[in-house]
């Protein structure tokens, strides 16, 4: 039987060159890699952190978040800012479960994933530019930020959907719920099927039950409208707010409500009224619930740090 020789081909990249950065070169200027890939791996599973210190270009990846880690920590390794995760993410972080993931990279600024094929450099430059930063300067920013070819700009490149850009300087000002209580907060009670304590019998809950002292007090979730405030069946006094996106938070079971209906109110700063134990409670306690434009219940606690 014929023998047959193998024959083995290596690609070679050049020290400080990332896959991240190839990845984003013009097709034109970049060497393909692709064919190479049959026998070598194109990259680790994970980066470590100090190699985004090292590596002066633009790189980014996933980190899995273990138990212990903070967002200001996870921000140190990286070489970046709090700001910048959260505005990468959508997400403030307030809880971080351990085994979740979250993008990082080691610029400051906004690391954008282009939606849909087509988006434009220009249309994206204009969309994110602070208002007082000069346009040109600005989309010159972003092509040096990027690495990007000059022509990026100049002819107004169009990006294919998952591509990712970075904006300088670019924070996004994150609409997210917040828990609507101070201080250590525990859940009593949580969002779904459970015995109900005074009706005796299983029926859904909608939201969930913080325990606090009685006067404690409530502010919104999020900034919005006071759509309700009074006596309603089961709840006791209660508060609705209505927010931009069409969602609802109600707080029930209060002691007293301090505000109403129509009155414009801010996140974490307008007073709604205090921890009571009105209504069907056993015992004094914050009702925390977030209705979607649709009418349906969401669990509160899967939205805390998010929109």
């Amino acid at each position: 039987m014929e023998r047959y020789r193998k024959y083995y081909i290596f690609a070679f990249i050049p020290i400080g060159l990332s896959l991240v950065a190839i990845a984003q070169m013009p097709r034109a200027q970049s060497m393909d890699y692709a064919r190479f890939s049959v026998l070598t791996a194109p990259a680790p599973a994970e980066v470590s952190p100090e190699a985004f210190r090292k590596i002066p270009r633009l790189v980014h990846t996933r980190h899995k978040i273990v138990r212990g880690e903070t967002i200001s920590g996870i921000a140190s390794a990286y070489n970046t800012d709090i700001k910048t995760l959260q505005s990468t993410n959508s997400n403030e972080f307030i809880f971080m479960p351990y085994g979740n993931y979250m993008r990082v990279h080691n610029k400051k600024g906004l690391l954008y994933e282009v939606y849909r094929d087509g988006e434009s450099f220009n249309s994206i430059a204009s969309r994110f530019r602070p208002s007082r930063s000069d346009p040109e300067k600005f989309r010159q920013a972003v092509v040096k930020e990027n690495a990007f070819p000059v022509h990026y700009m100049l002819k107004n490149h169009k990006f294919a959907k998952g591509d990712r850009v970075l904006l300088p300087g670019v924070y996004v000002n994150l609409d997210t719920y917040r828990i609507p209580v101070s201080g250590r907060v525990r859940i009593s009670s949580g969002y779904g099927n459970r015995y109900h304590p005074i009706l005796k019998r299983r029926i859904f809950h909608k939201g969930c039950d913080i325990p606090m002292p009685i006067g404690s007090p409530v502010y919104p979730a999020r900034s919005g409208r006071v759509i309700f405030s009074g006596w309603k069946s089961g709840y006791g006094n209660t508060v609705e707010v209505k927010h931009r996106d069409g969602y609802i938070t109600r707080y029930g079971h209060l002691s007293v409500t301090g505000v109403t209906a129509g009155q414009e109110v801010q996140k974490g700063k307008t007073l709604l009224g205090k921890v009571g134990s009105s209504g069907l409670s056993t015992g004094p306690h914050l009702h925390f619930e977030i209705i979607t434009p649709g009418g349906k219940s969401v669990n509160p606690v899967s939205k805390i740090g998010r929109k």
